[in-house]
Parts: structure tokens; C-alpha cells; sequence
């Protein structure tokens, strides 16, 4: 018994029906080299919420002393992961954090588009264009009497040590063997599937005329 597999789906509809369950959307994003590229994940706003704003985040939330009962938001405690050692990680200048947190640190500069995590890929293959990664490490320092430089601290600070910005893109060499390989034949395929529909419905129609032209020969 003979079975059809249904055609392959689209990558934009495969990702418009998951993304939002993840939090993610898949959105247009040209590039110069592929005008018709995705942004299939970049990190929402919603991410660095308080479970306050974000009830969906009420897991993220492990501490209530240095989150104030969990209504500062923006950081993530990864202390257990780290043997318990004070560590807190974030996006790059505090981006989307409270306020409160970076008030008193100097020469932050959050910029959404120097700072957000993002992947652009090609909605037919799912190709990877181009990607951020962005990652910021902060410590936690506390009032101590027993260090010196840390007695007159009056509060708890989270001050970062470092960010790692990890990003690629696809160079044009790349880029024009993938169209050529990829891309160029898909759409050829396109076309072909075209003309076979476009010469079946002429033939379609010729046979009609030929057979209504038949019957009205046997009529007279």
C-alpha cells in the first residue's frame, strides 16, 4: 500500500508555533547578504523581570535578601552552581536591570543593540547567519569588620567583573556558496515545480477542448 509523506514545513511556521511557549518570536531580520533572514531568538525583556512584573519567574528567584523578597530584577543567582561562592550573572552594563543595582556603580552603559543575545538564521535550511552571545559576571560584596577595605560599606553591592561578548557572522565567500548550493537550487526547484503545474493545466484544458470537441462530432 502506497503512503504520501506530507511536504516538508516551512521553517517560519515550525518556529511561529513554538517560539512563544519558550518566550522567544521569529521575526524578520534582513541582513545585506540574505534579505529574507529570521531572528529566531533574541532575549526578551520579560527574562530579567521580578517574578513581581513576570510571575512565570518565580522559579529564577533563589534569594530574598539581595532581591528584596524578589522584587529586584535583571540578575541571576548562580551561587549553587558555583560551590556557593557570591557570584550573579547578567547582560552586559545591567541591561534591563533594576535600577537600584546599578545606581552606584560608574561607567555603565547599557545599549540594546550592543548588549542583547540574538541568532538570525535562514528561514528555508535554518542556516546560522549570524549570532551574539552576551554574558555578564558580577560578585557580590558585603559590609565586613574583618576586611579592612569592606568595614564602611553600608550595603550589599553586585559589582561586575567582567562581560563576554561572543558573536559571529557569516562571511560573504560563505554566503554566496550557500545561495549557490542551497538556496539557488531550492528556488529552482520552485520554478520547476511551477512549469509542471503550468504544463499540466494546459494539457488539463486541452484535453477537455479535445473531448468536448469529441462529443458534439458524435451529437451531430
Amino acid at each position: 500500500m502506497a503512503s504520501q509523506s506530507p511536504p516538508p514545513a516551512e521553517l517560519s511556521t515550525v518556529l511561529g508555533a513554538s517560539l512563544p511557549a519558550l518566550g522567544y518570536s521569529a521575526r524578520p531580520a534582513p541582513t545585506p547578504l540574505f534579505p529574507a533572514s529570521l531572528r529566531l531568538l533574541q532575549t526578551p525583556t520579560s527574562f530579567a523581570f521580578s517574578k513581581r512584573d513576570s510571575p512565570d519567574n518565580h522559579c529564577f528567584c533563589t534569594e530574598k535578601i539581595i532581591s528584596m523578597n524578589c522584587t529586584l530584577y535583571g540578575v541571576l543567582d548562580i551561587g549553587k552552581c558555583k560551590e556557593g561562592k557570591p557570584v550573579y550573572i547578567s547582560l552586559p552594563h545591567f541591561l534591563h536591570a533594576s535600577p537600584e543595582i546599578a545606581a552606584n556603580i560608574e561607567g555603565l552603559n547599557p545599549n540594546e543593540e550592543e548588549h542583547k543575545t540574538y541568532l538570525d538564521v535562514e528561514p528555508i535550511a535554518g542556516f546560522t547567519l549570524q549570532f551574539a552571545k552576551r554574558l555578564q559576571i558580577n560578585i557580590l560584596v558585603k559590609p565586613s569588620k574583618k576586611i579592612e577595605t569592606l568595614k564602611n560599606l553600608k550595603k550589599n553591592y553586585l559589582v561586575p567583573i567582567l562581560w563576554l561578548n561572543e558573536t559571529g557572522t557569516i562571511g560573504e565567500e560563505k554566503a554566496e556558496m550557500f545561495r549557490n548550493k542551497v538556496t539557488g537550487k531550492i528556488n529552482l526547484l520552485g520554478l520547476v515545480e511551477m512549469v509542471l503545474l503550468s504544463v499540466g493545466v494546459v494539457m488539463f484544458v486541452a484535453f477537455m477542448i479535445s473531448y468536448c470537441a469529441c462529443r458534439s462530432k458524435k451529437v451531430k
